[in-house]
């Protein structure tokens, strides 16, 4: 071989080479939109709470990609884009990332701290109490110490003698389903049959409270504050309680996220959050899943609190 050949052969020489070394490094060759789009598609075919719906989902994922239609996406951040647009309005609760590393997730999240959830308990003028929760907070009934029920507890005792009580919601984008259960006892009667119940592959799973209140308020004039940003956990509240014709919901549609579930890691380095299961109401014999809890009382996000509180001050009874 001449010199000049050896000069062209040895780059092509070295990629092949680095090439090589890659795939050794991590057991397959550099992944393309359509390998990542076929992981994802293969997460929601085996894990999606409806097994022929996600089948369907996830085929029409493998099909939009064989034509193409990811190919210009090269970057995992902008296909997780364009796949969360894709599939969010399949369900609500889809949502498509790139997946870090533990370190790397341990070391840049933020953080979040729902604490136990409440942001406000207060008691006004005409002996009206209101409950603001951010977040509905996770507890083990196995713990009579858990912090969250303590503080759950301590808030309703303060407003224990309210004339009537409005619980807001706005922005409130969910959480734990023992806490909507336990919450939501406080306003009905004990063994009342108003719960959701969750559909899975595995099987079913009630929302009602594995212990109930203790001293629920049953008459008390109730009102549930809410708005776009309500979601899932907080949404299955208002609808359970609506539903059982136990609150006026007042405010605007919520988000229409119903079907909880969790994020799945797939071999190609992206995050997809995949619905495991989905609410069934004994009143409505469904859910809220991409049209939100529909308001008794419509009004903008800004003076939803104002007219609920106008409406439980005229529900009292006058002396």
């Amino acid at each position: 071989m001449t010199s000049s050949r050896r000069r062209t052969a040895l780059p092509a020489l070295l990629l092949l080479l680095a090439a090589a070394c890659a795939i050794h490094a991590t057991g397959h060759a550099a992944e393309t939109p359509r390998t990542r789009v076929a992981g994802v598609a293969q997460a929601i075919e085996d894990h999606y709470f409806d097994a022929d719906r996600g089948r369907t989902i996830a085929d029409g994922l493998r099909a939009a990609a064989a034509d193409g239609a990811f190919d210009a996406l090269a970057a995992p951040q902008a296909l997780a884009h364009a796949l969360t647009t894709r599939l969010k309005p399949l369900d609500r609760h889809f949502h498509v990332r790139v997946a870090q590393s533990a370190e790397t997730r341990e070391r840049r999240a933020p953080r979040p701290d729902m604490g136990d959830g409440i942001e406000r308990v207060e008691i006004l003028p005409g002996n009206i109490g209101v409950l603001g929760l951010r977040g509905f907070a996770d507890f083990d009934f196995g713990r009579s110490d858990a912090p969250a029920r303590q503080a759950i507890d301590a808030a309703l005792q303060r407003l224990a003698q309210t004339d009537a009580m409005v619980v807001d919601l706005r922005g409130n984008r969910g959480g734990s389903p023992a806490m909507v259960g336990y919450l939501a006892s406080a306003f009905v009667a004990p063994g009342a049959d108003i719960f959701n119940t969750f559909h899975s592959r595995a099987g079913t799973q009630s929302e009602a409270p594995a212990q109930w209140h203790p001293a629920p308020r049953t008459q008390l004039p109730l009102y549930v504050v809410i708005d776009a940003g309500t979601g899932s956990a907080a949404e299955s509240f208002a609808y359970t309680l609506q539903q059982a014709g136990r609150a006026t919901i007042v405010g605007e549609t919520s988000g229409g996220a119903a079907n909880p579930g969790g994020p799945i890691t797939t071999r190609e380095g992206l995050d997809v959050f995949v619905p495991t299961g989905s609410p069934v109401n004994p009143f409505s014999h469904g859910n809220w899943e991409g049209v939100g809890v529909q308001p008794d009382v419509p009004a903008a996000p800004d003076k939803a609190l104002d007219v609920a509180l106008e409406r439980a001050r005229k529900a009292v009874p006058r002396d």
